[in-house]
């Protein structure tokens, strides 16, 4: 009987694959061989990164929550402390231009808590049609002091292929598996050992996108797949999106239908079915670029009391008050958020398993103004208002590992933030980004972990061609915490915290970088009872191929 429920459920999502295959049959064009929706990156590029940890960006993109992204910023083995529904990157940071360097690359580095580092791309030369390739990353922290115990081990292998030839075609499966530790323990329990802490993640992602464009209908078709495992829990997602576009007359009219079926698997089982269907119209009116719709956002519990669907509206309107210099934008959306096992152990890693996974879901509209004068100078203003119902917050377990738990509240929350860049010369770039929170909740008296301000002053330097530059000046206000018993601590520090990567290129196909993290040596909390590390150090060497 089981087994029936569940093949019911897949097949609400088969049928809306089925309906968009009906309406949009495949058509191949030999002109068209651009993948917009995917990105494969075929050339290694060794350039600095600009730092990202705060920011905003105010152009006509979905302002939804999306998971965070797992990548250790070492020997910080946790997410910076950020506020729920966190700033988008800067729109004025642009990538360095692409270089004529060779495919296929590897990277070996290491530092001081007996850090080991590996990055390896291998795949084929370049091919007309197809491109193919495997990567593989391997970060890991085998030594640890003040806080005792605050290993980590990153492990990554993915493999991919795509076919740009007529309609295109792209495929990937990527495996994680992820080892941190609750040292958050050792100030009460000291006798526990390592084994005893372990918090080990396994993930396996396998996607699937085909596209076709043409010169008045674009449709794209995206299938995923995953499977993820915590100790004592593990998840399986399905998920299909169909995003069309037609061209009518000056305007574009859009249909983008997205759907997710998740099942949890642990003490308390959980599925959820997740469906949006958004059809909206692109046009123009005097001196406006307006994207107005609507987005009906469905949710099914199936043996929860978790059945819903809601409307929210959907906009994107802007215009330029001084042409290509003063540019003016609002906007609005809202939906479902769709909460797994995943995001949330993404966000937070110290996460324990008593926890209730809840559903939040919301609306939000934004406004702001960009532009930039001298040419050299470019800013940006945005204002955001959010209205979330069942936010959930992280705080601490009343066990003596002294993990996670959540707890949740109605909110609202209003965002203000500003960026300015100079770019003074080729070889210097100087930019600051600031964010103000403000928090209104119904039930809970804080919000818990999550900040007021967040700010940056990052610079780019580069000399000669051969020595590149980047260093960040961050600060993160003080943020309230509290246990589950209800028992307030005293607030978490404010972070200060300075960052700089360094590279020299010897030859074209050499390259040795250094990174100095947490230069001022300063212990802050990422959480509550887990302390970064001080000092640390990444050196390597990366070899073309």
């Amino acid at each position: 009987m089981q087994k029936i429920t569940s093949l019911r459920r897949y097949s609400v999502l088969s049928a809306l694959l089925l309906c968009s295959i009906l309406i949009f049959g495949q058509n191949t064009d030999s002109n068209t061989t651009n993948l917009d929706s995917v990105v494969v990156v075929t050339t290694y590029k060794p350039d600095i990164a600009e730092s990202k940890k705060i920011g905003i960006r105010p152009t006509l993109e979905d302002p939804k929550v999306n998971a965070p992204n797992y990548k250790y910023e070492f020997p910080t083995i946790a997410y910076k402390p950020r506020a729920v529904y966190s700033p988008i990157d800067p729109v004025f940071i642009k990538p360095e231009p692409e270089e004529d360097l060779f495919d296929n690359y590897i990277e070996i580095g290491g530092g001081n808590y007996l850090t080991s580092y590996l990055d390896a791309s291998i795949h084929n030369k370049q091919d007309k049609y197809y491109s193919y390739g495997l990567k593989a990353k391997h970060h890991a922290a085998n030594a640890s002091k003040n806080p005792e115990q605050g290993l980590f081990s990153q492990n990554q292998i993915k493999a991919y292929g795509l076919r740009e030839k007529g309609n295109d075609l792209y495929g990937a499966i990527d495996y994680k598996r992820n080892v941190v530790h609750y040292y958050g323990y050792m100030i009460d329990s000291p006798s526990l050992e390592l084994n005893d802490i372990n918090q080990i993640y396994n993930d396996i992602d396998a996607n699937l996108k085909w596209s076709m464009k043409k010169s008045r209908v674009q449709s794209d078709l995206d299938f995923d797949i995953y499977v993820f495992d915590k100790l004592g829990e593990n998840e399986n997602s399905f998920g299909i999106g169909n995003k069309n576009s037609f061209k009518i007359g000056k305007n574009r009219f859009h249909l983008d239908i997205d759907g997710l079926y998740t099942q949890l698997n642990e003490s308390d089982k959980l599925d959820r079915l997740f469906i949006d269907f958004k059809p909206h119209l692109e046009f123009d009116y005097k001196k406006w670029s307006l994207d107005a719709g609507v987005n009906l956002s469905y949710v099914n519990g199936f043996d929860s009391a978790l059945t819903d669907i809601n409307p929210y509206p959907y906009l994107r309107a802007e215009t330029y008050l001084v042409p290509k210099l003063l540019r003016l934008y609002f906007g609005a959306d809202g939906g479902y958020v769709r909460n797994t096992l995943k995001s949330i152990s993404y966000e937070n890693l110290f996460l324990g398993n008593n926890f209730e996974l809840n559903t939040p879901s919301g609306w939000s509209i934004h406004g702001g103004m960009n532009g930039s004068f001298k040419r050299f100078v470019e800013y940006g203003i945005k204002i955001k208002q959010d209205f979330i119902q069942n936010q959930y917050f992280f705080v601490s377990d009343t066990n003596e590992l002294r993990n996670f738990t959540t707890v949740e509240s109605n909110m609202n929350r209003t965002t203000v933030s500003g960026e300015l860049k100079l770019d003074v010369n080729q070889n210097l770039d100087i930019g600051f980004r600031g964010n103000f929170y403000a928090y209104y909740l119904e039930t809970e008296t804080e919000a818990w972990h999550l900040p007021t301000y967040d700010a940056a002053l990052t610079a780019t330097i580069r000399l000669a061609d051969k020595i590149y530059i980047n260093g960040g000046y961050f600060v993160t206000s003080s943020r309230p915490v509290r246990d589950i018993g209800g028992n307030i601590d005293d607030d978490l520090e404010a972070i200060s915290d300075i960052n700089i990567r360094a590279e020299y290129r010897y030859k074209k196909n050499i390259s040795g970088f250094i990174n100095v993290n947490n230069i001022l040596n300063q212990r802050y909390d990422l959480w509550n009872n887990y302390r970064a590390q001080g000092l640390n150090v990444l050196a390597g060497v990366t070899f073309s191929l």
